[in-house]
């Protein structure tokens, strides 16, 4: 379903992405794993077409990203980012509405069925309480569920998130991924997701991408990850350290 192949991509001269291959089929939940700075964010910002491929390529069913209309990509892909800056104030139910955005002609207004379909992101996030809540009013948790939802209103076969866990409590965490894999296991949407626990991507991505200064280390199942010393090297953890049959990262005591 998605083709990426020997893309490269750098700022002035510096390499960000070196030589990434990887493919994900239909229905498939992936975790992006890495330090900080090893191009996880680039990656998810070509996949979406945020930035220009200029080497390599990448391919949703065979056809180029470039050749995509910019609505025809919006209908195939959504994502969700680790911060979103809201310059103005909306409601819940107006942030998931703009999710509607793909399937609508210009200054056309919101139709029942679109009602429907934002009603039911909501459900499925746990928001509908608070439909009519300002986005201000929102704690980083709830604020995180909106964006998620409105990636579901925009019902595309793929949905790329950066880092959404990223400064949440523990229980909000848990709440995201079983959202995502209620979303995965039930309507087969496919799901790559960057994180940095991983501890997480046991618990709930078969797939694992790792990589580290722009390459990959590793694509593959995320059990037989769990159980290889090249995860610790790649995150620069040395023997003091080990993962338990969690997923868990912790430091040996001596």
């Amino acid at each position: 379903m998605i083709n990426v192949f020997h893309v490269s991509f750098q700022y002035d001269h510096n390499l960000i992405l070196d030589n990434v291959s990887f493919q994900l089929q239909e229905g498939d939940f992936c975790a992006f794993l890495g330090p900080n700075g090893s191009g996880k964010t680039t990656l998810f910002s070509l996949l979406t077409r945020l930035l220009k491929i200029k080497d390599g390529g990448i391919t949703f069913h065979g056809k180029n990203i470039n050749s995509f209309e910019t609505k025809e990509l919006a209908r195939t892909v959504a994502f969700v980012p680790q911060k979103e800056d809201l310059i103005y104030n909306f409601t819940v139910f107006e942030i998931v509405m703009m999710g509607r955005n793909p399937y609508q002609k210009k200054w056309e207004f919101y139709n029942a069925s679109d009602v429907k379909i934002v009603l039911n992101a909501l459900e499925k996030t746990n928001l509908i309480k608070l439909k009519e809540r300002m986005t201000h009013q929102l704690s980083g948790g709830e604020l995180q569920r909106v964006l998620i939802a409105r990636a579901i209103a925009q019902q595309t076969p793929v949905i790329f998130l950066d880092e959404p866990l990223a400064n949440l409590d523990i229980a909000h965490k848990y709440e995201i991924m079983e959202i995502l894999t209620h979303l995965n296991r039930n309507e087969k949407t496919t799901i790559a997701i960057s994180l940095h626990d991983f501890g997480f991507a046991c618990q709930y991505a078969p797939l694992s991408l790792l990589i580290k200064e722009g390459q990959v280390q590793f694509f593959g199942k995320t059990k037989q990850l769990a159980t290889d010393p090249l995860l610790l090297s790649v995150l620069n953890l040395d023997n003091q350290f080990h993962i338990d049959n969690y997923g868990n990262i912790n430091k040996i005591n001596r």
